[in-house]
Formats: C-alpha cells, sequence, structure tokens
C-alpha cells in the first residue's frame, strides 16, 4: 500500500475519532439531564449534586452559540426574566431586611435554573439537527423511564416503612418519618409518576399487565402510604385533565359531570355534619390509634372538611388545620399594601409580629407562593407568576398539534400540579421544591420554540 494511501486512511481515522469525541461531549448534558429525575426520591444533596454534574457537563460539552439559541428562542424565556426583573425593581425601591432578603430574593429566581436545562434542546445532543421523531425525543423518553424508576423505587421504600423494614437513617429518613417538604415533595412526585404513567399507557396503546401493575403500585404507595393530602388531590385532578382530554363533551358527559359533582357536594355535606374526629394528627392516628393506612387517609379527609367548616364558623382548628389560619392573616398583611407589596423578605417579620401567641406563630412561610408573591411583589408578582404557570399551559395546548404532541400533556400535569400546589405549598419559595419541577419540566419543554 502506498505511503499516500496510508496517509490518508490515518487522517480519516483521526477524523472519526475526533467527531466521535465531539459527539460524545455535545450528548453529555442530555445523559445527566437524562437520569437527574432519579436524583429527586434521594436526600436532597444528591438532587444538588446531580445539578452540579449537569452544569459542568454542559461547559465541557461545547458549542455555547447553539446552546444560546436554544434559551433565547424558547417561548419561556420572556416570562421567565419578566419575574427577575420584577424581582429586582422591588428589590431596589422596598425595604430589605437584614438576614431574609438574599435568600428571599434568589427563591424568586428559581426558574433562571430551569434555562440551562432547555439550552441542551432535543434529540441525542450530537449537533447533526436530524433524525426521526422518535430520535428526536429519545433522551426525553429515557428520562421518563427513569422518572418511572424512581417512582417505584421510592413506593417501595413507603411500603418497607409500613412494614417497619427500613431503618431510620438519612438516605431513608423522608420515607420512615415526616419531614415537611420532603416527604411533601415525595407524595406529590408519585402523584405527578402516575399520571404520567396513566398518560404513556393510553399514548403507546400497550395496555399491558406490567404497566397496570406498575401504576397501582405507585398509587397505592401515594394514597396510602405518602400522608399527604396534596398530593391525593393533585393526582385526583391529573386523572380528571386525562379524562376532559379524551371525552369528548356532549349531553351525556355533561350529565355525569353535574351528578359526579352533586355526589360529592352531597357527600361533603355528610361529612361535615359527622362527629369531627379524635384527632387529625397522623402520628397520633399511627401511634394512639392504631388506624391502618385506609383508615387514616379517610379520616385525615373528614378532618379537611371539618376544619373548613370550624375556620368558616370562627371556631378553633387544630394543629393539622393552621394553614387557614395562616392564610386569613396573610391576607390581611396583603390588604394593607395590595399593588406594590411589602417587600422582598418582609413576609416572616409581618407574620410574626401579627400572630403573637397563635398556634401558627413559628410558621416560615405562608404555605401559599399566590400569598407570599402577593405580600412581597404585590398584584404585578402574583400576576408575572401566573404569567409563567399559564405559559405552560398554553405551550402544552399548543404542543398537541406539533411535533412534541406526545409530551403535550406531561407538561400540562406538570402546570396543573405547580398551579394547586402553590396554593397550599412554598411550590417556588422552598428549593427543595422548585429545583426539583425544574428538572421535570425539562423534560417536556427541551426543544419548543416560537414557532
Amino acid at each position: 500500500m502506498s505511503e499516500p494511501v496510508i496517509q490518508s486512511q490515518t487522517r480519516g481515522l483521526e477524523s472519526a475519532r475526533q467527531l466521535s469525541g465531539a459527539s460524545w461531549r455535545s450528548a453529555l448534558p442530555q445523559q445527566v439531564l437524562t437520569w437527574l429525575p432519579l436524583s429527586l426520591f434521594f436526600p436532597v444533596g444528591v438532587m444538588y449534586a446531580g445539578v452540579l454534574l449537569f452544569a459542568l457537563s454542559l461547559l465541557i460539552s461545547g458549542d455555547y452559540a447553539r446552546k444560546w439559541l436554544r434559551v433565547r428562542s424558547h417561548p419561556m424565556l420572556p416570562p421567565v426574566l419578566a419575574l427577575t426583573v420584577l424581582s429586582i425593581v422591588v428589590a431596589l425601591f422596598q425595604s430589605r431586611p437584614a438576614g431574609e432578603f438574599w435568600s428571599s430574593f434568589w427563591h424568586y429566581q428559581t426558574y433562571l435554573f430551569l434555562l440551562p436545562f432547555l439550552a441542551v434542546g432535543s434529540g441525542l445532543g450530537l449537533g447533526t439537527g436530524t433524525g426521526t421523531a422518535a430520535a428526536a425525543n429519545q433522551w426525553q423518553a429515557r428520562a421518563q423511564l427513569v422518572f418511572f424508576g424512581g417512582a417505584i423505587y421510592a413506593s417501595s421504600l413507603f411500603y418497607l416503612a409500613a412494614a417497619g423494614l427500613l431503618p431510620t437513617t438519612t438516605l431513608f429518613r423522608s420515607y420512615v418519618v415526616y419531614e415537611g417538604n420532603k416527604s411533601i415533595l415525595l407524595g406529590i412526585l408519585l402523584a405527578i409518576a402516575a399520571g404520567w404513567m396513566l398518560h404513556a399507557w393510553r399514548w403507546h396503546k400497550n395496555h399491558t399487565l406490567l404497566r397496570a401493575l406498575a401504576l397501582a403500585y405507585v398509587v397505592i404507595a401515594l394514597l396510602l402510604f405518602a400522608k399527604t393530602r396534596t398530593a391525593s388531590l393533585i393526582f385526583i385532578l391529573l386523572c380528571g385533565l386525562m379524562l376532559l382530554r379524551n371525552v369528548t363533551l356532549n349531553w351525556r358527559s355533561m350529565l355525569a359531570l353535574s351528578v359526579l359533582g352533586l355526589l360529592l357536594a352531597g357527600g361533603v355535606k355528610y361529612v361535615a355534619d359527622l362527629p369531627p374526629p379524635l384527632t387529625c394528627l397522623t402520628k397520633v392516628m399511627v401511634a394512639e390509634q392504631h388506624l391502618n393506612p385506609a383508615a387514616i387517609l379517610l379520616q385525615r379527609g373528614v378532618c379537611t372538611v371539618h376544619q373548613i367548616r370550624n375556620f368558616n364558623q370562627g371556631k378553633q382548628i387544630g394543629e393539622d388545620g393552621m394553614r387557614l389560619e395562616i392564610y386569613k392573616i396573610t391576607g390581611q398583611i396583603i390588604a394593607e399594601k395590595p399593588w406594590s407589596g411589602h417587600g422582598i423578605g418582609n413576609w416572616l417579620s409581618l407574620y410574626h409580629e401579627r400572630a403573637q401567641g397563635m398556634m401558627s406563630q413559628a410558621m416560615t412561610t405562608p404555605h401559599n407562593d399566590y400569598l407570599l408573591y402577593a405580600t412581597e411583589l404585590g398584584a404585578f408578582g402574583v400576576f408575572a407568576l401566573l404569567w409563567i404557570w399559564c405559559r405552560q399551559l398554553l405551550l402544552a395546548r399548543k404542543m398537541l398539534a406539533g411535533e412534541h404532541q406526545e409530551r403535550a400533556m406531561l407538561l400540562a400535569m406538570l402546570g396543573l400540579t405547580m398551579m394547586v400546589g402553590g396554593m397550599f405549598n412554598a411550590i417556588l419559595r422552598d428549593g427543595v421544591f422548585g429545583m426539583a419541577f425544574m428538572i421535570l419540566l425539562a423534560i417536556p419543554l427541551a426543544g419548543v420554540t416560537k414557532k
């Protein structure tokens, strides 16, 4: 073989190796992002370590111009930047409490963390810009399967904890002991996973026994062992969303919905007339009353109805229902400065000042994002928040008619979850919730453009 031919083949092999290396680096962020949903079911430090690893992979992958173009052309960019600009304006012209301002300010920037995730785009990340629709959704499809695997893992831990077989270590503590926001998040993640599983079951039309068993496995763990009413409500609403998406609205369906509504109203009235439960605290139901999971679920539902009734009648509410007390006092604070707000980081001091001697005095958040934004950013803050969340729902509707239609329902479910979850929890005020939702939002939103 002649020397020129040998040199030509050598250059060809070297070029192939360089292309392979570049392709590997380009695909690295997608590979990391594929596995990030699994980190949500572990202690929060694992999630943040995964986010840091993703940031490093994004730097290594190069092609920054293409990544910036993806972010700049994404329809989520304007509302996200609008909230950031508004928070800066409020910070400049309102009081900034020492010790609270900066941590509170950064909570309003949660959605900025979504932008680097959107920079990866759809597909394999090889920079080719070609491929079939199946290939274009490949990393997102794998990420969904990873998320489903995480939900099954979490459900298994809940079952083991209920059987007394799980140690109370750092790795498993949130599954054994109720730990506030982290425990609530685990329940909400199971609700989302169950909704996504239901959608995947219908979309792919492969109604296999294995899929049905996996769905039932997660739903039972959610309803009986996760011990969060918010997550149970969200799951019911996600099922309702699926129903509305797949049922034609005619007189029969409207009649069925009306009957269902009347039955629900009658059930609530019946429960409200029953004697109140002896306790509404889950830990007491387990330790002293020795109730089984199904009985706990039923009693907590009864407690919710009685707490709302007692609050409306001006009666004393228990520790489990103090959110209503928080909402009432926070509403009074908002009424003092409804348009301009009181400034970032000021809810805590204002609330503690007015809640002296009350059961909820020690609370650190209003457990409601709408009320928090209204208190600190004013009406414009609530408008900015709703712009982001409504944009997610509008994008989901638009995606139904495009190439990303399989992921449209995933985005709609996340949007509904955040809007409902924000009524009862600090979905964006707490980084445990906020970062988890940014990771999940990247799955349906990556690759969407302003077409």
